[in-house]
């Protein structure tokens, strides 16, 4: 049987692994999406968003993001040629080509025991999957089991969002120019979800406190709960109300959170405040 460091789990860095993560799992790399501001372009572990949004005022221009280039999949996936299995798991298709870029590389190593997750999810919601991950390869299950049990977890994720203007959206292309036209006449503080691997409007508030609690309503609903993940930028005293809200009334459910990616900030804009959590599988 293999042992648990011959299966290498790869992540992409939207997820924004914690470096003790890092340091503690051998097995665990990270490969970075890009930042780019004009002629500018770091990788995004190189760039927190307080900087990405510090340097986009001073530019005056948006920033872009790119997926990672093939030749860091090239790099990850070369333990495969080796007879060691590679798992990799991606920010949601519906907000990244990083996925099939992924795909489009593995297929070079033809034969060799690569699994390429989308994880219909970011942030929190990859962590856990790779810690599932780690843990189940450190159980000796073997790379096409683990690869089943995230694509599991994938579909039992929700991701929720609130932002303080659809602006950045737009002009990533991530929703159209209409809808945030409309957001910004209305003043409303729009509920963004993941579904079917596109961005989409769950709800349209006017009180950011109000979108939590309708965050916080769509929680409710879920009987049977894995974890809960709260993701931000910025805002500390409303996070810390909204975690010791969540962990009220779910006492028996880890709750943890983590602050925002530049790369996720980049299309998301300042302000944000996210919910990830999972049904159990």
């Amino acid at each position: 049987m293999r042992t648990f460091l011959n299966i290498q789990i790869v992540i992409d860095s939207t997820a924004n692994v914690p470096e003790e993560m890092l340091a503690a799992h051998a097995n665990l790399q990270v490969v970075p999406l890009k930042i780019i501001l004009g002629v500018d372009e770091w990788n995004e572990p190189e760039l927190t968003t307080v900087e990405l949004f510090r340097l986009t005022r001073e530019k005056g221009v948006h920033p872009q993001t790119s997926q990672p280039a093939p030749g860091d999949f090239v790099q990850a996936f070369a333990p495969a040629a080796t007879g060691q299995p590679v798992i990799v798991i991606c920010l949601a298709a519906g907000l990244s080509g990083t996925v099939n870029g992924a795909k489009a590389v593995a297929k070079d190593f033809a034969g060799q025991e690569i699994y390429v997750v989308d994880s219909c999810t970011s942030a929190i919601g990859m962590i856990k999957m790779a810690e599932a991950a780690l843990a189940m390869a450190a159980a000796g299950e073997p790379a096409r089991v683990i690869a089943e049990q995230l694509e599991r977890m994938a579909a039992a994720t929700r991701t929720l969002f609130i932002v303080d203007s659809l602006e950045y959206l737009r002009k990533g292309g991530r929703i159209g120019g209409a809808a945030a036209l409309l957001g910004s006449i209305l003043q409303v503080k729009p509920i963004l979800t993941l579904r079917e691997g596109k961005v989409q409007v769950l709800d349209k508030v006017r009180i950011k406190t109000r979108a939590i609690a309708r965050m916080l309503e769509e929680l409710s609903r879920e009987d049977s709960l894995e974890y809960i993940g709260v993701v931000y930028d910025g805002e500390p005293t409303v996070v810390e109300e909204m975690m010791t809200t969540i962990r009220q009334r779910y006492p028996a459910i880890h709750v943890s959170r983590a602050a925002l990616g530049s790369v996720l900030g980049a299309h998301l804009g300042p302000g944000v405040i996210g919910l990830i959590f999972q049904s159990k599988v």
